[in-house]
């Protein structure tokens, strides 16, 4: 008799089947698992989430939900893109104050301060459109650099010089009331005994002196009375008092109708602008 081949009972075949759907439910379980990890990792990371909801989208039929979904992705961001404001662009406003008196500082930082002086006849003060003309001919000469205010009465046009950033402003004056005035107007505008000096002398003496110490300004500024002689103080200009060598500005304010020589001595004639009754007539040191 040949030997029959055991055949498995049905206990043996539904231990088998049993065993079988308990590894399919594992790995069931297992991939559940890994796509709930895989949904938390992608949540903490924005752009992984859109990467695997566009998987899931293109698994079968899901083509078209795919396309819905991205397209109200795309149209958010052009919403988005929309409703941004445009880049502020700041600009500097520029500070406008009218000039309503002669007293008054017509530009830079201390612009519209007013200013003190005597309220004698014989004092006379460089009106403000005569100053504006000044500083608008002499344009980057003021900056840092230093300007002396020769006969300087109250001090308006060298204090002005400093408004527009001279570096150092000299007052020269005979009068010591007058010299009282440039010392309340410097305080007024907060200005500091190392960007302002005063000499109480007049202005030959005072020409004297500096020739000798041989010091020098960028600008100097010439304002004596109308009935003063010119020539005298010219004189010491001519040999090169006081204007700084090689480019130095000699500026002298006098009635519309006086005229200057082209030359004077060291000095040559750049410029003459005549303002209403005052004309300014501008050298420039050649040597």
């Amino acid at each position: 008799m040949e030997n029959k081949e055991k055949q498995p009972t049905s206990s043996a075949l539904s231990y088998g089947r049993t065993r079988n759907r308990e590894g399919e439910r594992r790995k069931l379980k297992r991939r559940h698992s890994l796509r709930q990890n895989n949904k938390g990792r992608s949540a903490k990371r924005g752009h992984f989430a859109v990467k695997g909801k566009r998987k899931e989208a293109f698994r079968g039929d899901g083509r078209s939900k795919a396309r819905k979904f991205f397209g109200k992705l795309n149209k958010k961001k052009n919403l988005r893109q929309k409703r941004a404001k445009p880049a502020k662009v700041r600009t500097r406003k520029r500070r406008v104050e009218l000039i309503k008196s002669d007293l008054q500082i017509t530009g830079g930082k201390h612009l519209g301060k007013i200013l003190e002086t005597t309220a004698s006849p014989k004092v006379r003060i460089t009106p403000a459109a005569v100053r504006q003309a000044l500083f608008r001919a002499l344009r980057r000469r003021i900056r840092m650099k230093r300007f002396l205010d020769l006969c300087a009465g109250a001090g308006t046009v060298g204090i002005e010089a400093l408004s527009r950033g001279a570096l150092l402003g000299t007052f020269v004056e005979r009068s010591a009331k007058m010299c009282s005035f440039i010392r309340k107007n410097m305080e007024i505008c907060g200005i500091k005994q190392g960007h302002g000096e005063i000499f109480q002398i007049e202005a030959i003496p005072f020409l004297k002196r500096m020739k000798k110490r041989r010091r020098y300004w960028d600008v100097v500024y010439f304002n004596p009375p109308y009935d003063a002689n010119y020539d005298e103080v010219l004189e010491y200009f001519k040999k090169g008092a006081a204007v700084a060598p090689k480019g130095g500005m000699l500026v002298i304010e006098h009635p519309a109708e006086m005229f200057f020589d082209e030359n004077l001595g060291v000095l040559k004639r750049v410029n003459v602008l005549t303002i209403g009754d005052v004309g300014l007539t501008f050298y420039e040191r050649v040597s």
